[in-house]
């Protein structure tokens, strides 16, 4: 027998640990009511229906999730027939986007099966549908690959993941030198789910991360791009970025930061970590913090050790020389992932007001049109994280005063005798 044709009967008699409702820690005032909605209606019309992925981790951790996927043994043409408000997505395999109110999108995929161990190409075509065994075989982690089962509120695990999920362990499902090889964005994802839960990577897993960072450059630089914002905007940016470090993952994505980040001791690295960690408990208090902020904080450490190397004049001058630097530097330092355009673009512009800051005069304000510009709150943003008061700078210092504007007095000119002639 050959090897596919062994795997393809170890898949077929793979058998599920169920888990009943009494045994776990899953309620339904968990799951987000529309993704219940769903569901419903697909176990209602005879089909599987499985809360699967993230939605499950993160409930069964205590955690609130930030969107539910769902998965069926019904074909997107009969899940489409199912929601009138809903599309068919995707190219490497189709989706269903069930929308609602509020722009909320339930994502609803049908069960399908890994590509053969054997086959070493990269992202590969899979759209073949499967099983359920096998959709939980071709997840990226065990703890991402536990199901719901709406039809009797039991999960369904294939793969030892609630084992993992208690023992803190970031495990890839089956060989992880080839899971990473076929997709090497499951790099990142190891890595940022180790960071935000605190688990600890296995040692097969660590391997293959470390293997194939190198890797993440035969992948969509869109795919790149998103999954790293998602790290730096996920609420354990700081963790993340010190695991990124120890397993070099952080280099192979942004090669520009080794000979700063790279030392053990590096001062560069500890203050990125001390930026970000700013922005992981505004955004743990419900407060938003737009990309360019998050990016300037992770170059600004570089950036201020580059500036030592300039020569700014003093004044007016030296703040033009300043923002036209940064225009030069930062894009510099990003270049190895493509940035969003017009999230380059703002955080140019951010980081060039820093001059009004770093090059101060005294009895300095700031000018009006600087003030008027559209992007000058998020400045203002920027210095906060910073320690700085950029929106403050033109205010009097504590005990002073304001000196009052003098009015000037208009001459009144005498009203001219209407007797009298011109002359």
């Amino acid at each position: 027998m050959s090897s596919s044709a062994v795997q393809a009967s170890e898949k077929s008699t793979l058998q599920a640990t169920i888990i009943p409702r009494p045994e776990h820690t899953i309620s339904r005032k968990a799951i987000d009511s529309d993704a219940l909605k769903v569901l419903y209606r697909l176990h209602s019309h005879g089909f599987l229906a499985y809360l699967v992925g993230g939605g499950v981790r993160d409930v069964l951790l205590g955690r609130k999730p930030k969107d539910f996927d769902v998965a069926t043994d019904a074909r997107p043409s009969e899940v489409r027939k199912l929601f009138r408000n809903s599309r068919i997505i995707g190219k490497r395999f189709r989706l269903i986007q069930v929308f609602f109110r509020g722009g909320k999108i339930i994502e609803v995929s049908t069960f399908r099966r890994p590509a053969e161990e054997d086959d070493s190409e990269v992202l590969s075509e899979n759209n073949t549908f499967g099983t359920p065994a096998e959709d939980a075989l071709r997840r990226d982690l065990t703890i991402n690959a536990l199901f719901y089962n709406i039809a009797d509120y039991s999960v369904v695990d294939y793969v030892d993941g609630l084992a993992d999920l208690k023992a803190g362990r970031i495990r890839a499902v089956g060989n992880a030198d080839v899971r990473f090889r076929r997709d090497p964005v499951r790099v990142l994802r190891a890595v940022r789910h180790a960071a935000r839960t605190g688990f600890t990577l296995t040692p097969d897993t660590l391997e293959a991360v470390r293997e194939h960072r190198g890797d993440l450059c035969l992948c969509p630089t869109s795919r790149v791009r998103d999954e790293l914002m998602r790290d730096l905007k996920g609420g354990a940016a700081a963790a993340w970025l010190e695991l990124a470090h120890d397993t070099g993952v952080l280099y192979s994505l942004l090669p520009t930061l080794e000979p700063y980040f790279g030392p053990q001791d590096s001062p560069e690295r500890a203050r990125a970590v001390e930026l970000l960690s700013q922005v992981d408990k505004s955004l743990a208090q419900g407060k938003d913090v737009e990309e360019a902020v998050v990016l300037c904080l992770l170059f600004w450490p570089v950036l201020e050790i580059l500036a030592q190397e300039q020569e700014f004049a003093p004044g007016r001058q030296g703040r033009s020389q300043w923002a036209l630097w940064v225009r030069e530097a930062l894009p510099a330092l990003a270049e190895p992932v493509a940035f969003a355009k017009r999230i380059m673009e703002r955080a140019c512009q951010i980081a060039g007001l820093m001059g009004f800051v770093k090059l101060a005069t005294p009895g300095q304000a700031l000018p009006k049109k600087v003030v008027a510009r559209g992007y000058y709150p998020v400045a203002c943003e920027l210095a906060h994280f910073l320690g700085w008061d950029l929106d403050g700078m033109g205010s009097p210092g504590p005990g002073k005063t304001s000196p009052k504007r003098r009015r000037r007095r208009r001459r009144r000119r005498k009203p001219r005798n209407k007797s009298e002639s011109p002359s």
